[in-house]
Protein backbone atom coordinates (compact mmCIF):
# COMPACT_ATOMS: atom_id res chain seq x y z
CA UNK A 1 0.00 0.00 0.00
CA UNK A 2 1.36 3.43 -0.82
CA UNK A 3 2.37 5.53 1.98
CA UNK A 4 1.57 9.42 1.95
CA UNK A 5 3.83 11.78 4.18
CA UNK A 6 1.51 15.02 4.49
CA UNK A 7 4.07 17.40 6.27
CA UNK A 8 6.77 19.67 5.22
CA UNK A 9 10.68 17.63 4.94
CA UNK A 10 11.76 19.60 7.99
CA UNK A 11 9.30 17.66 9.64
CA UNK A 12 10.30 14.76 8.20
CA UNK A 13 13.80 14.81 8.59
CA UNK A 14 12.67 14.72 12.42
CA UNK A 15 10.77 12.35 12.31
CA UNK A 16 13.35 10.03 10.28
CA UNK A 17 15.93 11.34 13.49
CA UNK A 18 13.61 9.99 16.19
CA UNK A 19 13.45 7.01 14.91
CA UNK A 20 17.59 6.14 15.67
CA UNK A 21 18.88 5.25 12.50
CA UNK A 22 21.61 7.07 11.45
CA UNK A 23 22.41 7.90 7.81
CA UNK A 24 22.30 11.39 5.32
CA UNK A 25 19.54 13.33 3.34
CA UNK A 26 19.98 14.10 0.10
CA UNK A 27 18.36 15.75 -3.26
CA UNK A 28 16.73 12.42 -4.79
CA UNK A 29 15.56 11.96 -8.89
CA UNK A 30 12.06 13.83 -9.75
CA UNK A 31 12.38 16.54 -7.26
CA UNK A 32 12.64 14.01 -3.97
CA UNK A 33 14.13 13.97 -0.83
CA UNK A 34 16.14 11.16 -0.43
CA UNK A 35 17.30 9.64 3.07
CA UNK A 36 19.90 6.85 2.98
CA UNK A 37 21.14 5.04 6.08
CA UNK A 38 24.08 3.50 6.77
CA UNK A 39 23.33 -0.03 6.08
CA UNK A 40 21.95 1.65 2.93
CA UNK A 41 18.28 1.34 3.67
CA UNK A 42 16.73 4.45 1.20
CA UNK A 43 13.71 6.22 2.27
CA UNK A 44 12.24 8.80 -0.99
CA UNK A 45 9.80 11.21 -0.51
CA UNK A 46 8.00 13.30 -3.21
CA UNK A 47 6.56 16.66 -1.96
CA UNK A 48 4.62 16.70 -5.15
CA UNK A 49 2.06 13.86 -4.59
CA UNK A 50 3.17 13.05 -0.80
CA UNK A 51 4.47 9.68 -2.03
CA UNK A 52 6.85 7.88 0.41
CA UNK A 53 8.78 4.61 -0.71
CA UNK A 54 11.54 2.40 0.36
CA UNK A 55 14.62 1.13 -0.86
CA UNK A 56 17.71 -0.91 -0.35
CA UNK A 57 19.06 -4.45 0.50
CA UNK A 58 16.19 -6.93 1.60
CA UNK A 59 16.59 -6.84 5.64
CA UNK A 60 17.60 -3.05 6.15
CA UNK A 61 14.57 -1.74 3.86
CA UNK A 62 12.66 -3.83 5.72
CA UNK A 63 13.66 -2.21 8.56
CA UNK A 64 13.75 1.02 8.05
CA UNK A 65 10.14 0.55 6.55
CA UNK A 66 9.15 -0.93 9.92
CA UNK A 67 10.38 1.64 11.98
CA UNK A 68 8.41 4.11 9.99
CA UNK A 69 5.19 2.17 10.40
CA UNK A 70 5.39 1.05 13.54
CA UNK A 71 5.69 5.18 14.07
CA UNK A 72 2.17 5.37 11.91
CA UNK A 73 -0.01 3.39 14.86
CA UNK A 74 -2.21 5.77 15.73
CA UNK A 75 -1.82 7.65 13.34
CA UNK A 76 -5.18 8.76 10.25
CA UNK A 77 -6.37 6.03 8.37
CA UNK A 78 -5.09 7.84 5.20
CA UNK A 79 -1.68 6.57 5.63
CA UNK A 80 0.07 9.98 6.65
CA UNK A 81 2.95 9.69 9.02
CA UNK A 82 2.46 12.33 12.30
CA UNK A 83 4.75 14.43 12.68
CA UNK A 84 6.21 13.04 16.18
CA UNK A 85 4.97 9.65 17.49
CA UNK A 86 3.78 9.29 20.91
CA UNK A 87 6.47 7.84 23.46
CA UNK A 88 7.37 6.67 26.92
CA UNK A 89 8.95 9.58 28.73
CA UNK A 90 11.23 6.69 30.06
CA UNK A 91 14.46 6.47 28.91
CA UNK A 92 17.05 3.32 27.50
CA UNK A 93 20.52 3.57 27.11
CA UNK A 94 21.68 1.20 24.53
CA UNK A 95 25.55 -0.46 25.13
CA UNK A 96 26.36 -2.25 21.89
CA UNK A 97 29.06 -3.31 19.36
CA UNK A 98 29.88 -3.54 15.72
CA UNK A 99 26.67 -5.34 14.71
CA UNK A 100 24.69 -2.48 13.53
CA UNK A 101 22.15 -4.54 12.39
CA UNK A 102 21.21 -6.38 16.00
CA UNK A 103 21.24 -2.76 16.94
CA UNK A 104 18.89 -1.70 14.59
CA UNK A 105 16.94 -4.65 15.64
CA UNK A 106 16.65 -3.86 19.32
CA UNK A 107 15.79 -0.04 18.40
CA UNK A 108 12.92 -1.42 16.19
CA UNK A 109 12.07 -3.55 19.05
CA UNK A 110 11.91 -0.23 21.77
CA UNK A 111 9.90 1.96 19.15
CA UNK A 112 7.64 -0.60 19.23
CA UNK A 113 7.23 -0.75 22.76
CA UNK A 114 6.73 2.84 22.72
CA UNK A 115 9.92 3.43 24.40
CA UNK A 116 12.82 6.11 23.63
CA UNK A 117 16.00 4.22 23.01
CA UNK A 118 19.55 6.18 23.01
CA UNK A 119 22.83 5.43 21.24
CA UNK A 120 25.29 7.49 21.48
CA UNK A 121 26.49 6.79 17.68
CA UNK A 122 22.96 8.51 16.82
CA UNK A 123 23.95 11.54 18.74
CA UNK A 124 26.41 14.31 17.58
CA UNK A 125 27.88 14.22 21.16
CA UNK A 126 27.53 17.83 21.73
CA UNK A 127 31.48 18.32 21.67
CA UNK A 128 32.21 16.05 24.85
CA UNK A 129 34.56 12.84 24.26
CA UNK A 130 32.89 9.47 24.38
CA UNK A 131 33.91 8.54 27.98
CA UNK A 132 31.85 12.40 29.17
CA UNK A 133 29.19 11.96 27.05
CA UNK A 134 29.03 8.40 28.79
CA UNK A 135 29.36 9.86 32.17
CA UNK A 136 26.46 11.93 31.21
CA UNK A 137 23.84 9.12 30.27
CA UNK A 138 25.18 6.29 32.26
CA UNK A 139 27.90 7.72 34.87
CA UNK A 140 27.13 9.41 38.56
CA UNK A 141 25.37 11.64 37.73
CA UNK A 142 23.08 9.46 35.15
CA UNK A 143 19.89 10.40 33.40
CA UNK A 144 19.07 7.11 31.52
CA UNK A 145 16.19 5.39 33.46
CA UNK A 146 16.84 1.51 32.02
CA UNK A 147 20.40 0.23 30.56
CA UNK A 148 20.30 -2.83 27.84
CA UNK A 149 23.83 -4.10 27.15
CA UNK A 150 23.55 -6.08 23.52
CA UNK A 151 26.46 -8.35 23.16
CA UNK A 152 27.68 -9.71 20.04
CA UNK A 153 30.05 -11.43 18.57
CA UNK A 154 32.29 -8.67 16.88
CA UNK A 155 35.85 -10.77 18.68
CA UNK A 156 37.50 -13.78 18.68
CA UNK A 157 40.08 -14.04 21.88
CA UNK A 158 41.37 -17.17 24.38
CA UNK A 159 42.99 -16.98 27.89
CA UNK A 160 46.92 -17.19 27.17
CA UNK A 161 46.91 -20.45 29.78
CA UNK A 162 44.45 -22.13 27.33
CA UNK A 163 46.22 -21.24 24.01
CA UNK A 164 44.71 -20.52 20.66
CA UNK A 165 43.00 -24.21 20.91
CA UNK A 166 40.34 -22.34 22.83
CA UNK A 167 39.51 -19.15 20.64
CA UNK A 168 36.32 -18.29 21.31
CA UNK A 169 33.55 -15.24 20.11
CA UNK A 170 33.82 -12.60 22.30
CA UNK A 171 32.04 -9.01 22.75
CA UNK A 172 34.21 -5.64 21.70
CA UNK A 173 36.13 -4.61 24.93
CA UNK A 174 34.45 -1.13 25.11
CA UNK A 175 31.33 -2.91 25.76
CA UNK A 176 32.15 -4.70 28.56
CA UNK A 177 33.40 -1.65 30.02
CA UNK A 178 29.77 0.19 29.22
CA UNK A 179 28.58 -2.57 30.82
CA UNK A 180 30.54 -2.15 33.66
CA UNK A 181 29.21 1.48 34.13
CA UNK A 182 25.59 0.25 33.62
CA UNK A 183 26.04 -1.91 36.04
CA UNK A 184 27.57 0.51 39.22
CA UNK A 185 24.70 3.61 37.95
CA UNK A 186 21.77 1.71 37.48
CA UNK A 187 22.72 -1.62 39.34
CA UNK A 188 21.17 -4.93 38.18
CA UNK A 189 17.31 -4.21 38.52
CA UNK A 190 17.61 -1.56 36.40
CA UNK A 191 19.08 -3.20 33.37
CA UNK A 192 19.38 -6.52 30.72
CA UNK A 193 21.84 -8.14 29.12
CA UNK A 194 20.98 -8.83 25.64
CA UNK A 195 23.22 -11.69 23.83
CA UNK A 196 23.52 -13.03 20.55
CA UNK A 197 24.42 -16.28 19.64
CA UNK A 198 26.92 -18.03 21.17
CA UNK A 199 30.16 -15.57 23.39
CA UNK A 200 32.24 -15.69 25.88
CA UNK A 201 30.61 -14.20 29.14
CA UNK A 202 32.24 -12.42 31.67
CA UNK A 203 31.95 -14.26 34.63
CA UNK A 204 31.11 -10.86 36.60
CA UNK A 205 28.25 -10.32 34.22
CA UNK A 206 26.57 -13.87 34.94
CA UNK A 207 25.24 -12.43 37.87
CA UNK A 208 22.82 -9.86 35.79
CA UNK A 209 19.69 -11.13 34.00
CA UNK A 210 20.71 -11.86 30.33
CA UNK A 211 18.20 -12.59 27.59
CA UNK A 212 19.52 -14.58 24.42
CA UNK A 213 18.46 -15.04 21.12
CA UNK A 214 19.75 -16.21 17.56
CA UNK A 215 18.31 -14.47 14.79
CA UNK A 216 16.27 -11.85 15.43
CA UNK A 217 16.05 -9.40 18.73
CA UNK A 218 12.10 -10.18 18.94
CA UNK A 219 12.61 -13.20 19.85
CA UNK A 220 13.42 -11.76 23.58
CA UNK A 221 10.13 -9.64 23.23
CA UNK A 222 8.44 -11.31 25.96
CA UNK A 223 10.88 -12.03 28.48
CA UNK A 224 12.14 -7.93 27.69
CA UNK A 225 8.87 -6.72 28.76
CA UNK A 226 8.29 -8.47 32.45
CA UNK A 227 12.08 -6.78 33.31
CA UNK A 228 10.92 -3.33 32.28
CA UNK A 229 7.56 -3.92 33.05
CA UNK A 230 9.49 -4.96 36.85
CA UNK A 231 11.55 -1.75 36.09
CA UNK A 232 8.18 0.34 36.06
CA UNK A 233 7.68 0.82 32.39
CA UNK A 234 4.57 0.65 31.07
CA UNK A 235 4.32 -1.50 28.30
CA UNK A 236 0.49 -2.61 26.69
CA UNK A 237 -0.18 -5.82 25.21
CA UNK A 238 -0.49 -4.16 22.31
CA UNK A 239 2.53 -2.99 21.93
CA UNK A 240 4.16 -6.20 22.72
CA UNK A 241 2.36 -8.49 20.60
CA UNK A 242 3.63 -5.61 17.39
CA UNK A 243 7.26 -5.90 18.62
CA UNK A 244 7.23 -9.28 18.72
CA UNK A 245 5.74 -9.75 15.25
Amino acid sequence: MVKKYNGNIEDLKQFVANTGISGTWKDGVNGAFQFKAVDQAILNWWPSNRTISFQGPQEPKENLQSMVLAELEGGNKGGSIPAKPKTSDKSIFIVHGHDLAAKEQLELVLHRLKINPFVLMNTSGDGKTIIEALEGKIGKDYSSDFGIALLTPDDMGYSKNDGPDKLEPRTRQNVILETGMLLASLTRNRMAVVVKGHLEIPSDLLGVIYLGYNDHVKEIVPKLCDRLRQAGFDISAEAQTLASS
